[in-house]
């Protein structure tokens, strides 16, 4: 009697431990459910992500200069005198021919009207030779007088005709040097060297001004030999100056042909357009000039291509809240800027803008607000 109830009792108890053994599992299993989806996503801030939008992307020959004035001229005394009045100073405007300077002119005054009176003196006496000379054609013509004679008259004719004629150059010369007393200014520019005060004597040469035309600059770029055939003439360029926010604009207009003989680099002359007059002449530049453009590419960071060394470059893309590995082709490179033009994505889609320690594909991310 008491075993088969035992029996039964024990049937009963295995039983039962075997039932909540089998359901176990399955509770465990929705708990990890819940539990995954349930955990925080990790958020991003704004600077992690960007979106893919077409911009040109430039491959580039970066260069420092000096913007240096492409016409500039020495205003130089032509006489010697002493200076009486000085009318510019150093960084004012001047206009091709504008009076700049006058020196001392009354020596040089008296010279004319003393050259003037001499010249008045020859041509009476020129005047009296050629009475003479057409009296005494006339009588050699009737027999009067000998071909001799008449020559002597002739000679006489030329001499006082030469003596006009010098005259008369040396009261050009005479009104030349009282002009120059006057200095103008022999084109438009900026007057950037004033090297005389009122009173000084100057003397013939001497150099009084420095002028500079600033409406056209010209930056002087050393290119190394190994990269000289990648620029020509007409090439664009762009480069900045210190102070100013916004990147100016070159032209490549000519390349030395012959290699400087220290470095061995080559020297290319970029034109600058400066007639709004935001450059000006000795101002170190930084720039580039530009071999080859793309702008129907995507343009990346090159912190946010991975690989892109590599034969399969690809960037991190964001589908929904996921991260998902996403090909691209390289299509241009600019190393100074570390930009990179792709295709292979499409625009507007988001993409994480540099690699975030511990993201990888397939995990869920929230998007910054």
């Amino acid at each position: 009697m008491t075993s088969p109830t035992l029996f039964r009792t024990a049937c009963l108890a295995a039983s039962v431990l075997l039932l909540a053994a089998c359901g176990q599992p399955a509770t465990s299993g929705h708990d990890a459910s819940a539990a995954a989806a349930a955990a925080p996503l990790r958020q991003l801030a704004r600077g992690d992500v960007l979106q893919a939008r077409l911009a040109p992307v430039a491959a580039s020959l970066p260069f420092t200069a000096t913007l240096n004035a492409l016409t500039s001229i020495e205003v130089a005394a032509e006489i010697d005198a002493s200076v009486r009045e000085v009318l510019v100073r150093e960084g004012e405007s001047v206009r091709r021919g504008q009076l700049l300077a006058r020196l001392d002119g009354e020596t040089l005054q008296q010279a004319l009207v003393e050259q003037q009176a001499q010249l008045a003196n020859d041509e009476a006496r020129l005047r009296l030779a050629r009475l003479k000379l057409d009296k005494q054609r006339e009588l050699y013509q009737q027999g009067f007088i000998s071909k001799l004679a008449f020559d002597e008259v002739d000679s006489e004719y030329r001499i006082r005709e030469g003596d006009v004629n010098a005259r008369r150059s040396q009261l050009a010369r005479a009104r030349k040097s009282l002009a120059d007393t006057a200095v103008h200014s022999p084109m438009d520019g900026v007057v950037y060297a004033r090297r005389i005060q009122p009173g000084e004597q100057v003397s013939r040469n001497q150099k009084l001004f420095a002028i500079a035309d600033l409406s056209q600059l010209e930056a002087t770029a050393s290119i190394p030999a190994r990269q000289v055939a990648q620029v020509q003439p007409g090439q664009r360029a762009r480069f900045r100056v210190e102070g100013a926010t916004e990147p100016f604009a070159a032209q490549l207009v000519r390349i030395n042909p012959v290699a400087n003989a220290g470095s061995r680099t080559f020297n290319a002359y970029l034109r600058v357009d400066n007639r709004a007059g935001r450059l000006q002449a000795g101002q170190f530049v930084t720039g580039e000039v530009i071999l080859r453009e793309i702008s129907d590419a995507v343009r990346l960071p090159q912190a946010a291509v991975r690989d892109a060394d590599g034969s399969k470059p690809w960037v991190m893309l964001l589908d929904g809240n996921t991260l998902r590995r996403q090909p691209v082709s390289i299509v241009l490179r600019n190393d100074s800027e570390r930009v990179l033009a792709v295709r292979g994505i499409e625009l507007g889609r988001t993409l994480l803008a540099a690699p975030l320690l511990g993201l990888k594909p397939g995990d869920r991310v929230a998007l910054p607000r």
